[in-house]
């Protein structure tokens, strides 16, 4: 029998260590997974954020979008989505506009602004000659 004293130590800690490995996985599981839910709830407070009517709020959506879509915890599905709606969202101006419908052309640079200030309301052309 002095041969079989040495077992129960030994399956004891065999047994101790795979219950230690089992419990890491687990918490490593457990701690992933709790940052992809946090990945999802920043993804969706960036997505309402970029449909705010407040430009700030619209700005600091982008933002978030653009760092959630460098994240390791995202999928490469879900980095490809990001980039995608930065890059849709991109195309229009805050009023709805397809940015995409202005053609650059020779003409573009031809293009005078004119600022509406009180005098040209009033109908007073002098702040034009000051």
């Amino acid at each position: 029998m002095s041969g079989w004293i040495w077992l129960a130590p030994v399956a004891s800690f065999l047994g101790a260590g795979l219950a230690y490995v089992g419990a890491w996985l687990g918490t490593r599981q457990r701690e992933s997974q709790g940052r992809r839910e946090e990945w999802g709830r920043r993804f969706t407070a960036a997505l309402q954020a970029i449909n705010s009517d407040d430009l700030r709020s619209r700005m600091l959506g982008r933002t978030l979008l653009a760092e959630l879509a460098k994240s390791e915890l995202a999928s490469a599905e879900e980095r490809s989505l990001s980039h995608t709606l930065l890059t849709e969202e991109a195309r229009f101006d805050p009023h709805g506009t397809d940015l995409r419908l202005v053609v650059a052309s020779s003409e573009l640079d031809a293009v005078v602004f004119l600022e509406d200030d009180e005098d040209h309301e009033r109908g007073d052309d002098q702040g034009e000659q000051q």
